[in-house]
């Protein structure tokens, strides 16, 4: 029933009216409804993007990702090295918290060149974020043309 059917009817036929079909209970089961869909969404989207990778010893593509970096850090031209996606080796201890990373990455030296390197690294993982640099002390980088 919409309000201006409500507002037109009289005294008695408003109490012989059903309450579930006034005007304002529609609305607000309406708005509840919505309410609950809009809150069960969000928590949805909050719940998804929690960390996962927190509390537990990353894998070889985590470990792959983050060494990238620290060869990175290493080349002379950072901004233009190109890295492969999934070609890479490891050699993982998880009982001593040990990886080995070995791949390669085309960048430019100082001469303006694209050379494509090959490189290794050994890393320690400390425990925490697998993400964070902090988490990770680095052995050894070799980086060789």
């Amino acid at each position: 029933m919409k309000y201006a059917e409500w507002k037109n009817l009289s005294k008695e036929d408003k109490k012989n009216t059903h309450w579930k079909h006034h005007p304002r209970i529609r609305i607000a089961t309406i708005f509840s409804i919505v309410f609950a869909l809009f809150f069960f969404v969000v928590m949805l989207r909050i719940l998804q993007n929690r960390r996962v990778h927190v509390n537990r010893k990353p894998n070889a593509k985590e470990a792959f990702a983050i060494a990238k970096a620290f060869v990175s850090d290493k080349l002379s031209q950072p901004a233009t090295a190109s890295f492969p996606k999934n070609k890479f080796e490891s050699n993982i201890d998880t009982a001593h918290n040990s990886y080995q990373i070995s791949s390669f990455v085309n960048a430019q030296d100082s001469s303006g060149k694209i050379i494509r390197s090959t490189w290794q690294v050994r890393l320690s993982y400390n425990g925490g974020d697998w993400a964070d640099r902090k988490s990770w002390k680095v052995i050894e980088v070799n980086i060789t043309q």
